[in-house]
């Protein structure tokens, strides 16, 4: 049994940060376990990764000491990931009470919920030197699942949701719920964030908002402020973002005569995750 120190950071009230990888590249997660990453998310919501190549990321997150999740529908495609010994699961658009309740007999054993049983995997040691009965309800406390809050209709029907045991915590996504919207003003969405967030905590789950951004940075303390504890930051932006400020940084050492490149192309910057100042 791998102990999740991701969890047991949270249950301790600290701060974690972690990356949405975005691409089948074993050598960067074992970069963001080196430099101190809290926890790395592969995201299969978005991107088009196989099964093996998640089983793969999953050992060498592993290997560094970096808890991994999968980020993705809640469908049978999970099972081998959660017996493949993923540490959580990030489960997007959550809908109502009948959808949370979904997530946790899928994702939790007997008595929380009814995960299919199945033991001679890489989760059980491959069931050697254990004991069965041990094991789920240990894997029931290790495991983190997060549900995601990504729409107006969610919101409404939020008491519900929260009310059901069995999920951590939640992770609202700014972007998908300005849409379901009809892309109100900031200040309009960030105040029903606000009171979401609010009610999140107060139900005594864990809070995620958004992602941060390297033109937002200030989304953290703000909402760290305000009771969140997991922050994400996005593989891609990371990447394309420090990949063209240093280029930048190095073409500015050239002679003056010989800086004749075109311009850097600009990242696209969604308005809701731009910084306030």
């Amino acid at each position: 049994m791998r102990p999740n120190r991701l969890k047991a950071r949270l249950e301790q009230g600290k701060l974690v940060i972690g990356c949405l990888l975005a691409y089948n590249a074993p050598w960067l997660v074992e970069v963001l376990g080196t430099v101190g990453y809290d926890f790395v998310v592969v995201d299969l919501e978005h991107e088009p990764l196989n099964n093996e190549s998640v089983a793969n990321l999953i050992r060498t997150a592993d290997g560094v000491d970096l808890p991994s999740l999968v980020r993705m529908p809640c469908t049978e495609r999970l099972l081998p990931f959660l017996d493949a010994g993923v540490h959580g699961v990030i489960v997007p658009d959550i809908l109502d009470r009948q959808h949370a309740e979904k997530v946790v007999e899928m994702t939790r054993f007997h008595p929380i919920g009814c995960r299919t049983y199945y033991t001679q995997t890489r989760s059980a040691n491959y069931g050697v030197g254990i004991d069965e009965r041990t094991w789920t309800q240990e894997t029931n406390q290790r495991q983190l699942v997060i549900g995601m809050i990504e729409h107006i209709s969610a919101v409404e029907k939020l008491d519900g949701i929260l009310a059901v045991q069995g999920i951590d915590g939640y992770h609202i996504g700014p972007l998908d719920l300005a849409q379901s919207m009809g892309y109100p003003p900031k200040d309009e969405l960030e105040r029903l964030i606000e009171d979401v967030v609010r009610r999140i905590r107060a139900s005594g789950k864990y809070v995620a908002v958004g992602v941060v951004t390297p033109w937002g940075m200030d989304s953290l303390p703000k909402w760290a402020g305000r009771g969140a504890q997991i922050f994400n930051v996005p593989s891609a932006w990371m990447l394309t973002h420090m990949a063209g400020q240093f280029l930048g940084e190095v073409r500015a050492m050239a002679p003056a005569g010989q800086q004749d490149w075109p311009p850097i192309p600009a990242i696209a910057r969604n308005p809701y995750f731009t910084s306030d100042k």
